[in-house]
């Protein structure tokens, strides 16, 4: 294969990571009428705009661009990884007044708090193609979760999971990224009751 060729094997590659529009309509709703116009104009470069139909899915690049770009302008001051948790929680309250949300959240209660957090990879791929993950119980009351690809945002995934205290009793009370590796993120979660 010459270089070229490898070139073209990457992009296409990097083409096949898709976030599906359920996941970015939430996102680009609580942040509609809330952004400057030239984060707007931005957002339209990319393919997203809050006045038209969504198309099905996006590359996982313009997603993640699309959430640094909204949360910034939605939590100026705050660190990055702040700004994107807080969306990913805005994201989710959004979601959960979905049918798909409705749906996700009910089968979560069915299935308690732990299952749904071990399910998380299932939980994901509604709205992505390529994410994976692995849960591990290290105590009762603490875990990891590993997800292969946080599309640069990892503060964003952290958010989405901890939103889920609002829906789930012993849900996850806190947090944090433990580890970064290249597109990967390990999180350490606590569970107890809510603050």
């Amino acid at each position: 294969m010459a270089i070229g060729d490898a070139g073209l094997t990457l992009r296409a590659a990097m083409a096949d990571r898709l976030i599906f529009s359920n996941t970015i309509e939430p996102m680009l709703k609580v942040s509609k009428g809330k952004v400057s116009p030239a984060t707007e104009q931005r957002l339209r470069a990319l393919g997203l705009s809050f006045d038209r139909k969504l198309e099905p899915a996006y590359p996982a690049e313009s997603w993640a661009e699309a959430v640094r770009l909204i949360s910034s302008d939605l939590f100026p001051g705050e660190p990055p990884d702040v700004q994107h948790n807080k969306l990913g929680q805005l994201t989710v309250r959004l979601f959960a007044d979905t049918v798909m949300g409705k749906a996700m959240f009910t089968a979560a209660k069915v299935f308690g708090a732990r299952r749904s957090l071990a399910r998380m990879t299932h939980n994901f791929r509604t709205g992505a193609n390529f994410i994976e993950t692995r849960f591990t119980e290290l105590d009762p009351h603490t875990h990891e979760l590993w997800i292969n690809d946080v599309s640069g945002v990892p503060g964003f995934y952290a958010g989405l999971v901890e939103a889920g205290r609002d829906f789930l009793e012993g849900w996850v009370s806190e947090m944090r990224i433990k580890q970064r590796e290249g597109a990967s993120c390990l999180y350490e979660l606590k569970s107890g009751p809510k603050k």
